[in-house]
């Protein structure tokens, strides 16, 4: 999609090609292999070490042709993904890699990032044009919509969260869609909400207030806090940082919420004076119980602050359930941090999270300072924006970064990468 971009010069079946590629990536990766879940059922329990197998084959493969179609039309445009914060993490993965705890479930782990990201990587390359672009995101978020909606009216079983669940049955009503978790649901319909508006700012009026208004109604019917909260924060503050111009006063409607979330969360943990601060506000002090979490997981994050565990080498593994006596405490068979910023500290130790700070917020923030400088593509732009804005923010209260083929790790890679190319080239109209 860039001004070298040779995808012009292919025939009709390759532009097709590209077109189709580029919806079954963000389809397979939003939607994932295991729609339409049945919680209710025991078999649930097992579906995600059952679908391993064909994720890990079905990135494989997309991340095959995405090469493909990269190496022949837009192999310049790799060169601007090699800055040196880029760098630096990447060699840092590899470090932790070799001292991981669990080296087998890091080592797929580092695999899948790869795959994820060549995806990722292609999903900016792959559209002829900016109207390309809107056209490929208004199919793949009207037929997630589309399914959903439809779930919704003939398999309210299947989209909405029972009593009968098995998992968590406290979640009867919430709405979940195609997705096996009102938390998932919540997340990407909050970016298709993005979607929607891009796709509006882009000339597609239809199709992109179709988008916009389905999946905000979604978002907050999926019981949803954190994301609901954050998505209507994410919309009206990006709307005012796009007429800022001053940097000091950018960042801080930027970051503001960044910071925010992580002092009154993980820093109450750490210093009683935020603690104080953060229980006398009119907030759940515990953030819905991941006070628990964060209090057993930052002492293990101590114990290795240099290297961390490993990707994929502290959480569900056989050392911690049944490793000793914190298995007596519940947020041991937590998934997750609930946090990816106390998360990358525990698979890559504190390097790692000055890398990812390096890389995939300082960075970004300078490539989307330059294209408003510009003044260039203002609905990609904001797209992009919105996009990782919304997932700094909600990874202070949920954990996805570097998450193997999790939907929000996918839609914050596709900024990512986004805004990086957006810096570098113009795109074609």
């Amino acid at each position: 999609m860039t001004d070298m971009s040779a995808s012009s010069m292919g025939g009709l079946d390759e532009i097709d090609g590209r077109g189709i590629l580029f919806c079954v990536i963000l389809l397979v990766g939003w939607i994932t292999f295991s729609p339409f879940a049945d919680l209710a059922s025991p078999e649930t329990l097992e579906l995600a070490e059952g679908r391993d197998f064909q994720i890990y084959a079905a990135f494989g493969l997309m991340a095959a042709g995405s090469f493909f179609y990269i190496w022949r039309t837009d192999r310049q445009a790799l060169a601007a993904l090699a800055t040196p914060a880029n760098i630096a993490l990447a060699g840092w993965i590899g470090v932790t890699l070799v001292t991981s705890h669990e080296i087998s479930n890091s080592l797929k782990r580092v695999a899948m990032l790869g795959c994820v990201g060549t995806c990722c990587i292609s999903l900016f390359l792959l559209p002829r044009g900016r109207d390309d672009l809107a056209k490929l995101l208004s199919i793949v978020a009207l037929i997630i919509v589309g399914l959903s909606y439809f779930g919704l009216v003939f398999l309210p079983h299947y989209t909405i969260h029972q009593a009968t669940d098995i998992g968590e049955p406290q979640l009867a009503g919430d709405w979940r869609g195609v997705f096996a978790h009102k938390n998932v649901a919540s997340a990407v319909f909050s970016m298709l909400t993005f979607v929607g508006i891009f796709v509006l700012r882009a000339g597609r009026t239809v199709e992109g207030w179709t988008i916009f208004i389905l999946s905000l109604v979604f978002v907050l019917c999926s019981g949803g806090k954190s994301s609901t909260a954050i998505c209507l924060t994410t919309i009206a503050l990006s709307l005012l940082a796009e007429r800022t111009r001053n940097v000091v006063l950018w960042s801080i409607i930027v970051f503001s919420p960044l910071a925010l979330l992580n002092f009154l969360g993980i820093g109450a943990i750490l210093f009683p004076q935020l603690g104080a601060i953060a229980a006398a506000l009119p907030l759940d002090a515990t953030f819905t119980g991941r006070t628990d979490i964060w209090t057993f997981a930052i002492p293990k994050a101590a114990e290795t602050p240099v290297f961390g565990h490993g990707l994929g080498g502290f959480w569900a593994t056989a050392a911690l359930r049944f490793g000793g006596e914190d298995t007596t405490i519940w947020a041991g068979n937590a998934a997750h941090a609930h946090n990816g910023y106390l998360d990358t500290v525990l698979a890559m130790g504190v390097p790692g999270l000055a890398f990812t700070f390096a890389a995939l917020i300082v960075q970004p923030a300078r490539d989307v300072r330059r294209v408003c400088a510009r003044g260039d593509e203002p609905a990609v732009s904001m797209l992009f924006l919105q996009i990782w804005m919304f997932g700094l923010y909600l990874n202070s209260l949920e954990s996805f970064l570097f998450e193997r083929a999790n939907p929000s790790w996918i839609a914050m890679l596709f900024a990512f990468f986004g805004i990086r190319f957006l810096a570098e080239f113009r795109i074609r109209a």
